[in-house]
């Protein structure tokens, strides 16, 4: 009996040894050599994507000839213009012309109108009514006497043939009338095709004359907006053909970089979000920004690296000055995400096991990994929103941990 004890009392101290070590297997911690640390710490965070673009004007007003003639005056580059100062001056002979001739038009076209309504057909309107009148009374006179002749008819006064000599003569006197009122009718109210047709004429007329006095105006071009003029294409006594750029005015106090974002990226920017603008025109200048347009639609564009799908963006140079100018090329970098009092680690320090991220905890010269959960990442930190507390040291290389498999710290 006391044998059995024995080997009952040495089997339970066996389990409990072999329990204790399992535990301490499953929980171990290592004693840290000296091995680079890094401590948890509050701080701010962003994340930003960078794209390269241009400087543009974000204000732009493109001067095109609208007519052919000679520039008698013309803005020059570099020039401050004010709103609404003449900016160019085009003289044309041809377009005299031209408006002489649409004008001479609508006046013909309106005096032809005003002939078929109540021109020269107003004698023959007269005659008509004179016609009628006549016809008029001949057949009233003509009826009056086939009435009366009826009468006699009828009481055997006469014979049949003088009644029906008479009738006849009274349905001559209604055809009469008839024609006669037919040819007044149409010369009071003229035939609908032909007047639409000299109303349509005037209107074609009058529009042509409206295009020519708005070609006119184009002769005499003003600045839209307070700026400087980019761009002079053509010099006073030069003659100016229709679809040349002439002109470019911009007002260089509203700059802007459009930028081409990759589509991986482009779904992480937003109107409003802050940018950082840099180049190398720049000087040490970084001016700061701030994205106002994004294109609705994607666009494929010639890059470096072959065809690239993009998504076109503008950013705002605020407060710019006169370092930076239309043409520049610019290196954008927009925040997408930002915050503040985070607790940060370099991002080095942690690693990434079967879809979770992991870091290696020192603490009292031991270590453990421990699972954690990440929040916003740039190129150097990553905010830790679960699992880490502030002051806590982490491995700085966490594969010199070795073989760690939980968390004992």
């Amino acid at each position: 009996m006391k044998k059995r004890t024995k080997i009952i009392i040495a089997v339970s101290v066996l389990l409990a040894v072999g329990a204790f070590f399992i535990f301490k297997a499953k929980f171990e911690t290592k004693a840290v050599m000296a091995l680079p640390t890094v401590e948890a710490i509050k701080g701010h965070i962003s994340s930003n994507i960078t794209a390269l673009g241009t400087v543009n004007t974000a204000q732009e007003q493109e001067v095109y000839s609208a007519i052919q003639g000679q520039v008698t005056y013309v803005a020059e580059e570099g020039q401050q213009v004010r709103k609404g100062e003449l900016i160019l001056k085009i003289d044309s002979e041809e377009l005299r012309l031209e408006f002489e001739q649409a004008l001479s038009r609508v006046k013909q076209q309106k005096l032809e109108l005003s002939r078929l309504m109540d021109g020269s057909r107003a004698e023959e309107l007269e005659k008509a009514k004179v016609n009628y009148q006549a016809a008029l009374a001949a057949y009233e006179a003509a009826l009056d006497d086939y009435l009366r002749n009826q009468e006699l008819f009828d009481l055997g006064a006469i014979p049949e043939k003088d009644l029906l000599s008479i009738k006849r003569e009274l349905d001559i006197k209604q055809n009469q009338l008839s024609i006669a009122e037919l040819e007044l009718k149409l010369l009071e109210n003229p035939d609908e095709n032909e007047l639409a047709l000299k109303q349509a004429a005037l209107e074609e007329a009058e529009k042509n004359l409206e295009n020519v006095k708005q070609k006119i105006d184009k002769a005499a071009v003003y600045a839209e907006f307070d700026g400087v003029v980019l761009e002079q294409n053509i010099k006073p006594g030069m003659i100016a053909t229709p679809g040349t750029l002439l002109l470019r005015v911009g007002n260089l106090s509203d700059l802007q970089v459009e930028i081409n974002v990759n589509e991986y990226d482009a779904a992480l920017i937003k109107l409003g979000q802050k940018a950082a603008i840099s180049g190398q025109g720049f000087g040490h200048r970084t001016y700061s920004g701030e994205v106002v347009k994004i294109a609705p639609s994607a666009s494929v564009t010639q890059t470096s690296r072959g065809n690239e799908t993009v998504v076109k963006a503008a950013v705002k140079v605020i407060d710019p000055d006169g370092q930076i100018k239309p043409g520049f090329s610019a290196t954008v970098e927009i925040t997408v995400d930002e915050r503040q009092e985070a607790l940060l680690i370099p991002l080095e320090c942690v690693i990434e096991e079967e879809g979770r991220k992991q870091v290696v905890v020192v603490k009292d010269g031991n270590m453990a990994k421990r699972e954690v959960e990440a929040g916003i990442e740039n190129d150097l930190y990553v905010e830790i929103i679960k699992g880490l507390s502030e002051g806590e040291e982490v491995l700085q290389d966490p594969a010199l941990g070795g073989d760690l498999t939980g968390d004992a710290l």
